[in-house]
Order: structure tokens, then sequence, then C-alpha cells
């Protein structure tokens, strides 16, 4: 019995995962070079697939331009910046979350298409779409400005507006053959900071953006921010999640994703709802 968890032991340790780079608790630094922290990072990217992605994408950065930003910022982050979006910045631990996504919606082996990204921030995504050669456009707010500055490093053109419970998106938009949101922060009540959108909402977004926005056949990709609980911080929202699965999204449940090929606009008629165009009406 000794000799075995000996054995366990040594298998574990020669097999572990690689550690992230940030072991002194910093998980951004954006103001180290660039070069470095791309290095660094690279050790958890997690196949030879995503890592082809993620190394396109570190050498397509313009170098000049990225340091250009980092002097833009730099007194905002050595002072602490309160609302945290100076992380953005550090590009190398974001492209490796968004290359994994874009291999899970084979961003790489997909014909050329269009994509719509909803909720943007900095572009990370959407920067990898571009970088193998599909439309691509951002949806945000124009706030904080350094989404527009990463999205204009990566030459990414943006519509400006946010998402409104029951109000239309921007005709200007139109229809795109892949529609993605992930990491929403727009699913709350207005003046309730700590009540998100619960399934019926989401339904009514999920069919108006089907029926308005996407292309047939085509993609509908959500990835979950955690939105339920006390504070609207704590867990996802695994109703919503499930409901999908019964749709037959493919799902994966340890980052709460959801991704529909859909052929024809998605229909949730088992959930009482009502039209987006209807909510929030007086």
């Amino acid at each position: 019995m000794v000799m075995i968890t000996k054995f366990r032991k040594r298998f574990r340790k020669a097999y572990k995962r690689p550690d992230r780079p940030d072991k002194d608790g910093v998980t951004y630094r954006p103001l180290d070079p660039l070069d470095e922290r791309f290095d660094a990072w690279r050790v958890v990217v997690e196949d030879d697939r995503h890592r082809a992605m993620y190394d396109r994408l570190s050498t397509m950065i313009d170098r000049d331009a990225y340091a250009a930003l980092q002097e833009k910022y730099r007194s905002e982050i050595e002072v602490n910046d309160e609302r945290a979006v100076t992380k953005y910045l550090d590009l190398a631990p974001w492209f490796m979350i968004h290359s994994r996504i874009a291999r899970l919606l084979d961003i790489d082996t997909r014909p050329k298409c269009s994509i719509l990204d909803i909720g943007t921030g900095g572009g990370q995504f959407l920067a990898v779409a571009k970088a193998y050669g599909h439309e691509v456009l951002a949806f945000d707010q124009p706030e904080p400005q350094i989404y527009g500055d990463l999205l204009e490093l990566f030459e990414i053109d943006r519509i400006e507006g946010s998402v409104m419970l029951g109000k239309p998106l921007p005709t200007a938009i139109g229809r795109f053959d892949l529609v993605l949101i992930n990491g929403q922060v727009f699913d709350v009540w207005p003046d309730k900071r700590t009540e998100r959108w619960d399934v019926p909402e989401w339904a009514s977004f999920l069919e108006y953006l089907c029926d308005t926005h996407l292309t047939y056949p085509g993609t509908l990709f959500l990835g979950l921010n955690k939105s339920a609980g006390p504070t609207a911080t704590e867990d996802f929202l695994w109703p919503l999640v499930d409901l999908a699965e019964t749709k037959g999204a493919s799902v994966e449940r340890k980052r709460a994703t959801m991704l529909f090929d859909l052929e024809d606009p998605l229909r949730f008629d088992t959930v009482p709802h009502q039209p987006w165009l209807t909510l929030g009406s007086e």
C-alpha cells in the first residue's frame, strides 16, 4: 500500500498540469514586457491546436502600438485602477482564454464567416477570429476607453451601444453567421444591481437575436458570467444551461457555455415569457 501511494505521488508530480505563471498572486501584469507575458502564459495553453491559435495572435500585435498603450495607462495602473479594467491590457492571459473559446467554435477551421460579439470588451475573441480571416464586428459601450483602444490596436470595428431590457439592438448591426455573448454584464434589472435576468428574460432575448441578427444555418454561442445568488455573482444561472441542453446545445458545464448550431430560430415554448420588445414597457 505504501509503495502504491509513493507511485501515485510521483505520477502526479510528473504529470502535473503546469502552474499559471503568476505565482505571487498577481493575476494581471499589464506593464510587463509583452513577449515575456506571451512566453509565460504559453505553458498553460491546453493542446497543439490551442497553441497554434495563441501563437498566431502573439505574432500579430504591433509592439510599438502596444508599448504606447502601456505608457498611456501607466499612471492609472500604478495607482491601482479601482475598476480593474486595465487588466485587459495584459493580453497574454486573455488570448489564452479566448483562443480556447475560438477552438471550441472551430474558428481556425470554420469556413470564412461573419461574427458579431455582443459585449465585446477589449475584443480579444474577435482578434482571434480576425486572425483567421473572418469578418468581425464588436458591439459594446464606448466606456471604458481602454476597450476602444484595444479594438483599435486589433483593427476591429465597433458599433457603440448596450443591451437594454426590451430594446432593439441598432439596425446597423445586421445579421451574422455567428453571434457570440461571453461573460456578459448587461443582464441586470434597471435600478436593481443585485437582481439579474432569469430564464424568461434570457429566452426572450435569445429568440430576438435569432429572429433579428442571425443568418441560417447559423451559430449562437453563450458563455455565462456568474449571476445567481444574493449579490448576483455567486453562481451561474444553471436553469438556463439546462434549458439550452434540452434545445440541443453543446454544453460545457465547467464554464457554463452553450453552443447552438441552428437551422432555424430558437423557440423556448416551454418557458412562459414575453416577446423581447414588450419587456420593460409600461
